[in-house]
């Protein structure tokens, strides 16, 4: 009686390590599926495609006030995707960098659109998070600021 009761355990423990991983992995297809999206956006200019993807109100870089409205999205889009980054460019190659401890949040780094030399940091940052709505676009910074 006891083996089938330490059986019975070790299945259910399986069992439900099995199913954390699986939500685990089910977080990161969505963060996958939502980056390509997000990316192919940016890509094309897609400035209503990305400010669908996008949760209000969106923080900004040092001395910025955080955009609250479409019409503020829309007016600052070349600052934020086509300004100091060419994040089309970017956006292209670049592999995103989860935060691990939650895997809620993720960011993209780019760099400046003039840097042309391999050895450059990626001081502007894109960062992304899990909200009820699904993944959004949330925030840029220029960590040199």
């Amino acid at each position: 009686m006891k083996r089938v009761s330490v059986g019975l355990v070790l299945i259910a423990l399986i069992g439900s390590i099995g199913a954390g991983a699986a939500k685990h992995s089910g977080a990161d297809t969505s963060m996958t599926a939502f980056w390509e999206k997000v990316k192919a956006a940016v890509i094309k200019g897609d400035k209503e495609a990305v400010f669908a993807m996008s949760a209000l109100p969106v923080t900004m870089e040092y001395n910025l006030p955080k955009i609250k409205t479409k019409a503020q999205f829309l007016k600052n889009y070349k600052h934020i995707f086509a300004g100091e980054a060419n994040a089309a460019k970017c956006f292209k190659t670049a592999k995103p960098e989860v935060d691990r401890p939650n895997k809620k949040t993720f960011t993209v780094g780019c760099r400046f659109a003039e840097d042309t030399s391999a050895d450059v940091e990626e001081p502007l940052v894109y960062t992304f998070k899990l909200t009820p709505s699904g993944w959004r676009f949330v925030g840029y910074d220029n960590i040199n600021e």
